[in-house]
């Protein structure tokens, strides 16, 4: 399964599928870029909204997976502001130290 389809499966999951999918990410492709995993949940969030209409409840997924791209977006700015590496996405795992809302949900 690719990374893409992962996302959406977990976006989609109720009720609380995707809340630990950025731990799941980071375990399954730790070598993957910081920024591969934003990009992956934006692909996932758009591809939601374009197979459900307007209106429908499956768009909560997308709104989910813009949120957490969001989220991970801060994390990794955060990360590169107090000298963490933050270039794959094993580097999380410093920063879960710090702020552990991804590591302990």
């Amino acid at each position: 399964m690719d990374k893409v389809h992962f996302a959406i499966e977990h976006l989609l999951d109720a009720p609380d599928g995707w809340r630990p999918l950025v731990r799941e990410m980071v375990g399954r492709w730790p070598e993957a870029r910081a920024t591969e995993l934003i990009y992956v949940l934006v692909s996932a969030a758009t591809e939601i909204e374009s197979m459900f209409a307007e209106g429908s409840p499956a768009r909560d997924g997308a709104a989910r997976g813009w949120r957490l791209a969001a989220l991970l977006g801060v994390d990794f700015y955060a990360m590169e502001a107090v000298g963490l590496p933050h270039a794959k996405a094993a580097d999380m795992a410093g920063y879960w130290k710090i702020d552990p809302y991804f590591r302990d949900l």
